[in-house]
């Protein structure tokens, strides 16, 4: 009798990050994913490398939302392992993505190897083990380009990962929206035209999802005015925080009846604030 064996893409994935422990045995294949010349990038291991998973993200419709509170630095190389299922292009295109972060390494489990795996293995009755297989994009912002490069590894070779999951400092809060106005004369910010919604619009998110917003604080950077609000949402689920993050970015427009507003597809991140105990521009808690 033969035996059929399915092999799930749960067990992909498990082969997948398998790079902490390399394979001792196989060859190695090192090629671009569109067939360009492979220019190798990589090092021999990475520390700190951050693991994007299901539980981390949230979608609605094309955007999404990575809820993975990370501390910033623009001169530091970031690496990201991305075993949830977001479209890589927006990683590439969205600079909405740890808008700080100016060079980072992404990296994606070759899915579609993977699916052809399991197909052979059900079609045959077999157990096929595959080898590890990861295509690595190495991503840099440079003033309003974007540089990107990318290498496909199947069997040995891959660089060791070493994974951690980032903490939120104490003397920090974590934001998902951020509102900046301008001065209130000299000239007037436009903005301050709707700042009025704001209260309106909290209530009636509130009431529509049976939630509370919660956490909303105000910096002051100027004399005339000027300020940023940040949106906490703590409490909310990742779904409905980036439900609130796509409805607030309509609703923050000036003459919004008068225009056509249409917005490209983002992947969202939340960003790391410093609590401001004392000065001009302490942090304040704001209420509507």
């Amino acid at each position: 009798m033969i035996k059929l064996v399915v092999f799930t893409l749960s067990s992909a994935l498990a082969f997948a990050c398998s790079c902490m422990n390399l394979q001792k045995s196989g060859t190695s294949t090192l090629s671009s994913p569109t067939g360009d010349t492979v220019v190798n990038f990589l090092d021999t291991a990475y520390r700190d490398v951050i693991m994007i998973e299901d539980q981390h993200v949230a979608h609605e419709g094309s955007n999404y939302l990575i809820d993975i509170p990370l501390k910033e630095n623009q001169d530091s190389l970031y690496v990201f392992f991305l075993s949830a299922r977001v479209p890589v292009d927006l990683f590439k295109n969205s600079a909405s993505f740890f808008p700080e972060i100016k060079e980072f390494i992404l990296v994606v489990p070759d899915w579609a190897f993977y699916q052809r795996v399991a197909e052979d293995a059900t079609k045959n009755g077999i157990v096929l083990e595959p080898a590890t297989t990861n295509v690595y994009y190495h991503i840099k912002r440079v003033e309003d380009q974007i540089q990107v490069d990318s290498m496909r590894i199947s069997g040995n070779g891959h660089p060791q990962l070493d994974f951690k999951i980032p903490r939120v400092p104490d003397d920090h809060f974590v934001s998902y929206r951020s509102e900046q106005y301008g001065s209130v004369c000299c000239p007037k910010d436009p903005r301050w035209e709707i700042i009025e919604e704001d209260g309106p619009f909290i209530k009636n998110f509130e009431n529509r999802n049976n939630v509370r917003i919660k956490g909303i604080y105000r910096q002051n950077n100027g004399k005339e005015g000027e300020h940023i609000t940040f949106y906490t949402l703590s409490g909310l689920s990742p779904e409905q925080r980036l439900k609130f993050i796509l409805e607030k970015r309509s609703q923050w427009f000036v003459n919004k009846a008068t225009k056509t507003i249409v917005f490209a597809p983002q992947v969202f991140t939340p960003q790391l604030v410093p609590f401001v105990k004392t000065g001009f521009n302490k942090t304040t808690a704001v209420t509507f």
